[in-house]
């Protein structure tokens, strides 16, 4: 839930993200503008998995790794950009490779390939959008190690380091 005054304060929900990550990147902008983001772990959410696209679809993945990509890229601050993305482009291949190598899976090898170059392209379209600010309470690890590192596959599992 969110007060309208508080989202629409912040743009909204960036149309250009289309789907995946742009939920992401709204409680971004909006812990930029000073506002509180609360998880309330007892509750329950009802959501239609693959509504837009299944699992199985290659586009699902290129949506995922160009917009957390670009996410990313709006809202950090220009200090840890660089460092951040070269990590982000490590764990891309790997990913990719894991995709391919050990899961046969040629169509989602190929989105994180698309999804990178497709990324580099557009990010410029961003510049007026990006913040310069970040928040103080972003975690202190990386969601993609947890996960393909460490099999942490649900929130509750996520450790700090």
């Amino acid at each position: 839930m969110i007060r309208s005054k508080d989202y629409w304060s912040v743009g909204g929900l960036d149309e250009r993200f289309f789907a995946h990550s742009e939920e992401i990147d709204l409680c971004w902008r909006l812990q930029l503008a000073g506002k509180k983001i609360y998880c309330f772990p007892t509750s329950y959410v009802y959501h239609v998995g693959g509504g837009t696209l299944p699992k199985s679809n290659p586009r699902k993945t290129f949506l995922n790794f160009r917009n957390n990509l670009t996410m990313l890229w709006k809202n950090l601050p220009e200090e840890e950009i660089k460092s951040v993305m070269r990590t982000r482009w490590v764990l891309d291949y790997l990913a990719a490779f894991e995709m391919l190598l050990l899961k046969f899976n040629r169509g989602d090898f190929l989105a994180v390939i698309k999804a990178r170059r497709a990324f580099k392209r557009w990010r410029k379209s961003f510049e007026r959008t990006k913040r310069q600010g970040y928040a103080d309470k972003r975690t202190p690890y990386s969601v993609l190690w947890q996960y393909y590192a460490k099999k942490n596959d649900t929130f509750d599992k996520l450790q700090e380091i």
